[in-house]
């Protein structure tokens, strides 16, 4: 394995770990929200945190890509569990939440799209060892792809809180 040209990447890892964090924020505040539905459970462990666990994924990979040692080797064990474990993740929300009655765009943005984007992560990670694959450009998609599920998931969230009807 030769070493990664993560110097090139800092800055968009920077950017896109900043605005995940910002977004994890908004996140809390969308939590505080819902803390009077009814269904408040289902709610959070089926809705909310997947989306702080997606946000999350994208503010800890940059900071690991951001690393100024980071070998290689810890490149793919660090993203490759990260992703195999967020893949497992997201199959338990998908049990979770696969009774309700969801529309098509809910069903791809909290169910398809992150059980389908972990995996391009772990791949990322294993790219590292072939020569010539695009591992960096992989994984950047991976976290793009998971900072849009967090926002449109957390406006989502925030839109549905804003205007449900008032209970009682």
């Amino acid at each position: 394995m030769t070493s990664l040209p993560l110097a090139e990447w800092r800055d968009f890892y920077v950017m896109i770990g900043t605005a995940a964090g910002v977004i994890i924020g908004a996140t809390f505040i969308v939590a505080t929200l819902a803390a009077d539905m009814e269904q408040k459970v289902l709610g959070l462990r089926g809705f909310i945190t997947p989306v702080a666990v997606h946000l999350g994924s994208v503010l800890v990979g940059s900071a690991i890509l951001v690393i100024p040692t980071l070998t290689p080797s810890a490149f793919v064990v660090l993203l490759g569990a990260g992703g195999i474990a967020g893949t497992i993740y997201c199959v338990v929300v998908a049990r979770r939440v696969s009774a309700l009655k969801l529309d098509l765009d809910d069903r791809i943005f909290y169910i398809v799209l992150p059980i389908l984007t972990y995996p391009v992560m772990t791949a990322a990670a294993a790219m590292t060892f072939g020569r010539g694959m695009p591992a960096l450009e992989t994984l950047a998609a991976a976290l793009v792809i998971l900072l849009i599920i967090g926002m449109r998931n957390s406006w989502d969230m925030a839109t549905f809180m804003i205007t449900r009807p008032k209970q009682g």
